[in-house]
């Protein structure tokens, strides 16, 4: 019975881990389009921000697996989304 709990948790877990990764990568993507979107309208930055760390904070408290999939998920998503593209040059 302690295999079968055992297997039980490592599957929840996992579950977890991977669905609060796919929430940080569309997290992080809506991050940056409304930070881009929104060039003069810094009060929705600023209130998107509060939320998301009250967020992270929320889910230290709770659930701890989840943290390190949402902060790898919202990373990922701004390094993809994030940085400059590079402009092909005429060769």
């Amino acid at each position: 019975m302690e295999i079968f709990s055992t297997i039980v948790y490592s599957l929840v877990g996992t579950a977890v881990f991977l669905g609060m990764l796919i929430l940080g990568i569309g997290m992080g993507w809506l991050f940056l389009d409304w930070a881009k979107k929104s060039d003069k309208a810094w009060q929705i930055q600023v209130t998107f921000l509060a939320g998301f760390f009250a967020f992270l904070i929320a889910m230290a408290v709770h659930v701890h697996t989840a943290l390190g999939g949402f902060g790898l998920g919202f990373g990922a998503a701004i390094l993809v989304w994030g940085l400059p593209k590079k402009l092909k040059s005429d060769d």
